[in-house]
């Protein structure tokens, strides 16, 4: 054997593990290698050479000299191709499948001591841990499947024990170390090996004239030329380099075939099968923690590795049907031999695809056995390692994600009653690392255990509802009978989880494992007395509940509006639960992104910030909490302030370093949504917290970005191009039809201009689909509704355009556009005359404001009537507002301005203005109404005649040449008007010239058009 080198040529190679297989197929092969029998070695008390028996060391390989040469060649091997290490994988493969099924060492200890000769592979695997890749058994071939393997080398190891049972196949929610994506992962390692230079190593095995294929073990694998030239390159420098086989170091980082890595595993397996219990004790107190996390590491890996996957499809394996036109009728005979022999081979080969299917349970099986065996042996005897650190260590994470593995991946239903019995003792042992601290454990498991109570299999039902019922007890213990608020949160949160995950839940199956945990709780006599059952059937009822809501959400996912409606109740409903309302928050989010309404998301989002800045206040991390976003939307104290610091709120993880993350969040949804002037009151929380933290790159970026912010904002006042959106108070009326939404006022807030006729034909649509073409009716008109005059078979909506409305005090601070279309909750539309002949004024409270959601119920109403005076001084206001927009808006709009003024100078004597002034300022008749209204009507009329006049100095300086004529004449009629006026009013109203230089925000211009509906043309 020392005649032979690393890198030899393949021949070679394969003529020294053909030597190997001859001398450990001896009869006394076993014998020569003296497996020794270890005494008890406690951790105090061990040899220090102890650690030599558990690595390939010199004091191993003397103690054990065959099996010490085998595992040599094999380790070494591991750094050749492809062909030489199946060839070396394969030998010590079958080697280890002969000692099974060797009559002579099936007595009780004898494969016990046999297995402890093989002990060194465990750490040969650790050091090529980040070689094993497990990509899932649907991608293999099925001649290569690892049963048909075990089949042709004799080495079917688990036989004897394996318990036959069905599995249903269930696809993992993860893949380990590498991605499916990875370039790395998809490569042949073959063309790895000759890129690193591999030839070296493999001498002339790496020729030319040698087989391609052996290099990658894959049939549809080439090389390319290129890669041909450099293994050239590498053959002549191969006398410049040397490697010894015991002494490398280099870890490597090719990947190994699937077929190997699944040899690799099947022989670690054997392994820590026969392993005597004290053995694989020993074996773990001499290692590091790194070390048993890796070794727990490998058994998750098996339990990928060798997962039923289901029975291969049978259309992969049957012939392709031919076609009639193939048939002709001189070769029937031919073509009827044909089939035949197909119609054999297609029998035989289902046989062969039962038999495998029934050896892959079986493997499944006994593989799942081992690994729970290993890891119920190490939470025994090893308690004080897996609780250290309250349970936040790599050991315990590895375990419990084992264990979670187990029920992701699916098993067979008998060995899932060993997994839930091994899942019921952990329970019992470790439920101080459930129940305090970070809950993403117990999060996971009442995730993958509502799942189970959603199974097909009623057994499995069962078993899954012991342990949740189990986890809510031991929840209850912990905390003294006080309570089992982590369990109750993390099943509410895993249950909305799988919703959002479209986990079909609201059937007869999960409805009836709630009912098995009530009964549970309601029969168990040790919690007789206490208020455990009581707080079992709430969970269950919450439960219940929310499920309902999916299904109303279900109903009406033709309803945008009422979707988000439904989501913003729950999200409501969880208030005092920060988690569960953060979760909701982020659903209406998305959905209006979703649908354009960035408005809308921006103002879920800075509820989110609220809501942890609320938490890390009451935690007494930070000064501020929700109120401070009191400027920003007066929604938000009202639904943030109602957070509690009760025991499930420690399980939030929200740091003043997220609640960052979070405003900045806020910082892009604002900026997608227009609102700039909001950003100001924003960054007045975020710079103080970069202050604190002397982030001063940051606060570079960050007065950056409010510089261009206000850009923007400046940009805006001069185009007017920003369009806020329009509102439409919509009734409902119907019993029938609209059930609880009968009678029901709401405001809708519609994206940029949309008309009147576009959202009641959005409306017409929608629910025309919903009820049907014949029953839907839309009531053209804004008079009041009397339902006792509609027929009850008939759908009846009612749309009527609203526009903010504000008092006279409130209007003196919402100056701008976007104060008065921003944060708003009042609305005001008119009606017309009535028989008495008096108009009314319909002002509206939604019961939050604009904007948060697309429509917000009607919360108060007011119904004003107008006298005719009040209708002559809203109509004037308007007048005044539309001229003082059009003339102080930069750059001027012209055409825009010419109609405003053209509306306002040249209008008839029975029309328009001089009408309102001939009926309500004539001296005859102005002292049949109020003095004060009279005054009133006056001082607009000033401020109209004065607007007017600046507007025509405005005009005349933007005209054209050709338009003097039309100029003229406006200035002529505007004369006509001040000398109508003038009679009337008994006074000269002819403006001074300095009269067109007066201010916007003048007190006397605001309180002229005080109380009127001050909407832009885009709200």
């Amino acid at each position: 054997m020392d005649k032979f080198n690393p890198g030899d040529a393949r021949l070679l190679q394969e003529y020294k593990f053909g030597f190997l297989e001859i001398v450990c197929s001896h009869e006394h092969y076993v014998s020569f290698n003296l497996p020794v029998q270890h005494t008890k070695l406690g951790p105090r008390n061990r040899s220090p050479d102890g650690f030599q028996e558990f690595t390939l060391s010199e004091e191993f390989c003397r103690h054990h000299f065959i099996v010490g040469l085998l595992l040599q060649e094999i380790k070494t091997s591991l750094n050749e191709v492809t062909h030489i290490r199946r060839i070396a994988l394969g030998t010590l493969k079958g080697l280890v499948a002969k000692h099974e099924l060797d009559d002579r060492y099936q007595g009780k200890g004898r494969m016990h001591r046999i297995a402890l000769i093989y002990l060194p592979w465990l750490s040969i695997v650790l050091e090529n841990l980040n070689r094993l890749d497990v990509k899932g058994g649907a991608e293999e071939e099925v001649n290569d499947s690892i049963i048909n393997r075990i089949s042709t080398s004799s080495s079917y190891l688990f036989g004897k024990s394996s318990t036959a049972s069905e599995c249903t196949p269930r696809s993992h929610r993860f893949t380990l170390h590498i991605d499916k994506d990875s370039p790395m992962h998809i490569r042949n390692s073959a063309f790895l090996e000759a890129i690193a230079g591999q030839s070296l190593v493999n001498g002339n095995s790496l020729s030319i004239d040698s087989d391609i294929s052996t290099m990658s073990g894959d049939a549809q694998s080439t090389i390319s030329h290129d890669t041909t030239i450099i293994r050239d390159e590498s053959l002549r420098n191969d006398d410049t380099k040397s490697h010894t086989r015991t002494t490398s170091h280099v870890q490597r980082y090719d990947k190994l075939q699937p077929q190997e890595v699944k040899d690799v595993l099947l022989i670690f397996l054997f392994v820590v099968k026969y392993l005597s219990e004290e053995q694989l004790i020993m074996w773990w107190q001499n290692y590091s923690e790194a070390d048993v996390v890796n070794f727990f590491t490998v058994l998750e890996m098996c339990l990928h590795c060798f997962k039923y996957a289901g029975q291969v499809q049978e259309s992969s394996t049957l012939p392709a049907r031919m076609n009639p036109s193939e048939i002709n009728h001189e070769n029937t005979s031919t073509l009827v031999i044909h089939t035949n022999r197909e119609s054999l081979l297609s029998s035989e080969n289902e046989v062969h695809k039962k038999q495998q299917a029934v050896l892959e349970q079986h493997l499944a099986s006994e593989v799942g056995l081992i690994a729970l065996d290993c890891m119920g042996l190490y939470c025994m005897h090893f308690r004080k390692n897996l609780l250290g650190a309250d349970g936040d260590n790599e050991i315990m994470k590895k375990i419990s994600d084992i264990y979670l593995t187990f029920i992701q991946i699916g098993q067979s239903e008998r060995l899932f009653k060993h997994v839930f019995a091994a899942l019921r003792a952990f329970v019992n042992n470790y439920s101080s690392v459930l129940f305090q601290g970070n809950a993403v454990l117990c999060g996971r498991l009442c995730y993958e255990l509502l799942k189970c109570c959603n199974s097909r299999l009623a057994a499995i039902r069962q078993e899954s509802c012991a342990i949740l019922y189990l986890l809510m007890r031991s929840n209850f213990e912990f905390t003294s009978r006080k309570g089992l608020t982590r369990v109750h949160l993390q099943v509410i949160i895993s249950v909305s989880q799988m919703l959002g995950n479209i986990v079909g839940l609201n059937n007869a199956r999960f409805q009836e494992s709630l009912s098995l945990i009530n009964s549970y709780a309601s029969s168990d006599k040790a919690m007789k007395g206490t208020g455990f059952p009581v707080e079992v059937k709430d969970l269950t009822k919450r439960v219940r509940t929310v499920l309902m809501a999916t299904v109303q959400m279900r109903e009406h996912h033709h309803d945008p509006e009422m979707l988000v409606d439904l989501q913003h109740s729950l999200a409501n409903s969880y208030a005092s639960t920060p988690e569960l309302r953060h979760t909701w928050l982020e659903t209406m989010t998305r959905n209006h992104v979703r649908d354009g309404n960035y408005s809308e998301a921006a103002c879920c989002q800075l509820h989110i910030a609220a809501l942890m800045a609320e938490y890390l206040k009451l935690k007494n991390v930070q000064s501020f909490g929700a109120e401070a976003f009191q400027k920003i939307s007066s929604n938000i104290s009202k639904d943030e302030k109602g957070l509690k610091l009760d025991a499930g709120v420690q399980d939030i993880q929200y740091t003043e370093f997220i609640l960052l993350e979070q405003l900045e969040t806020c910082a892009e949804f604002l900026d997608k949504a227009e609102r700039y002037e909001i950003m100001g009151e924003l960054y007045k929380l975020i710079v103080p917290m970069y202050e604190r933290k002397r982030s001063y790159e940051l606060l570079r970026k960050s007065y950056q970005t409010l510089a261009q912010n206000y850009e923007k904002i400046v940009e805006i006042s001069r185009s007017c191009k920003r369009l806020l959106g329009r509102y439409y108070r919509v009734g409902f009326y119907g019993q029938a039809y609209f059930e609880e939404e009968n009678g029901i006022e709401y405001v809708y807030k519609e994206p940029k201009v949309t008309s009147l006729s576009e959202i009641s034909e959005r409306l017409y649509k929608q629910y025309c689909d919903k009820f049907g073409q014949d029953v839907v009716r839309m009531i053209q008109d804004s008079t009041p509704v009397n339902q006792g005059e509609l027929d009850p078979k008939f759908a009846y909506i009612q749309v009527t355009h609203v526009t903010p409305y504000f008092e006279k005090a409130e209007l003196e601070d919402r100056q701008t556009e976007f104060e008065q279309n921003h944060d708003i909750n009042c609305f005001m539309y008119e009606t017309p005359f009535t028989k008495d002949g008096k108009a009314r004024g319909n002002p509206r409270s939604t019961a939050y404001s604009f904007p948060y959601v697309k429509r917000i119920a009607v919360e108060s109403r007011r119904i004003t009537e107008l006298s005719p005076i009040e209708v002559a001084i809203d109509e004037m206001q308007v007048r005044v507002a539309e001229l003082e927009d059009v003339v102080f808006t930069q750059p001027t709009d012209a055409k825009k301005l010419q109609l405003r003024l053209q509306g306002s100078v040249c209008v008839q004597v029975n029309a328009g203005p001089m009408a309102y002034a001939s009926v309500f300022l004539d001296p005859t008749l102005c002292n049949m109404y109020p003095e004060d209204k009279v005054e009133e009507l006056k001082d607009i009329y000033r401020e109209f005649l004065k607007i007017c006049y600046s507007a025509l100095q405005i005009n005349g300086k933007l005209i054209a040449q050709d338009q003097q004529e039309y100029q003229e004449v406006l200035r002529q009629n505007y004369k006509k008007l001040c000398s109508s006026l003038s009679a009337i009013f008994g006074e000269s109203l002819w403006p001074h010239d300095d009269t067109g230089s007066f201010k916007r925000n003048s007190m006397a211009l605001f309180s002229a058009v005080s109380g009127a509906s001050q909407n832009s043309s885009t709200a």
